[in-house]
């Protein structure tokens, strides 16, 4: 059984739309403890911080944010909320399905690195765009308490899209390049959702390749110039981070873990592990705190 919570989206009283914003102390309020405990989320979330500093977890970095940075955590990545909470901040939280209405929001979402499952790109300074995000924020909050009307979902989406384009802009001038709408970026988006809903060690990259209609050629180049690796090392790189997800936060046996992503042994996982993170699985469970 999972040690693990799980937090489900959260909709706005009398509303069905799978977005929401809210005042992260009466978000504390109504959540309580919740929040302070390592949680996997289910939706993707923004913290616009207003004023004070903090820090917050998201897998297993530990951040600091302070005022007019945004916090960005992904579908899927664990996060904790640490005491005390010595900032105010506004939470936005969303689905993809709310947001990729057409394909121009599909080639938004998949193409640009607000959502990368790294946590490189976690925090942003969002001086420049403050007051414009803090006013989108306050919008959606405005038109979410509204009465139900036949074009509420599109107002709601069109703030949401400014709102991400306000902190792609915010991305730091030398990942900014990477963010164009290229073939490539779609490519290796669309590699990595295959990756993601596999999540299986025995996959190679001639697999994906195949089914992404390509040339593992094609798939190398792409990844070298978006992200400046190789495709075979970023799943390496995603499997280690499930591996580590699955021995702190899952009450389960190494055999169960390999089994789970694809391991033929459960001795070819360890030596996996130890080679790229220089300590077994054992020896990470049990040097880490939380």
């Amino acid at each position: 059984m999972d040690k693990l919570i799980i937090e489900q989206f959260h909709h706005r009283q009398n509303s069905g739309l799978y977005i929401n914003c809210r005042d992260l102390s009466d978000l504390i309020q109504e959540r309580k403890q919740t929040l302070f405990d390592a949680h996997k989320l289910s939706f993707f979330c923004i913290e616009l911080v207003l004023n004070g500093q903090g820090k917050y977890s998201v897998d297993f970095n530990v951040l600091d944010i302070k005022q007019k940075q945004a916090l960005i955590v992904s579908k899927n990545q664990i996060g904790q909320f640490h005491k005390p909470i010595d900032y105010d901040s506004k939470v936005l939280i969303f689905t993809e399905d709310f947001f990729c209405i057409d394909e121009l929001h599909f080639q938004f979402f998949y193409t640009t690195s607000l959502f990368s499952l790294s946590s490189e790109l976690a925090v942003l300074n969002v001086e420049k765009h403050f007051n414009e995000l803090a006013l989108l924020f306050d919008l959606i909050k405005r038109e979410l308490d509204k009465k139900e009307y036949k074009k509420k979902q599109q107002v709601l989406n069109n703030y949401l899209f400014n709102v991400l384009l306000l902190l792609e802009d915010s991305i730091d001038q030398t990942e900014l390049a990477k963010l164009n709408i290229l073939n490539e970026r779609y490519l290796v988006s669309s590699f990595k959702a295959l990756v993601n809903k596999r999540l299986d060690k025995s996959i190679c990259v001639k697999d994906y390749a195949l089914e992404l209609n390509t040339s593992v050629r094609t798939i190398q180049y792409a990844f070298k110039k978006v992200e400046n690796t190789t495709p075979y090392d970023w799943i390496c790189e995603r499997i280690i981070m499930e591996i580590k997800r699955c021995l702190l936060y899952k009450n389960v046996t190494i055999n169960e873990i390999a089994n789970f992503l694809g391991f033929k042994e459960p001795n070819h996982l360890t030596v996996f592990f130890k080679k790229k993170t220089g300590m077994t699985p054992v020896n990470f469970k049990n040097s880490f705190k939380y």
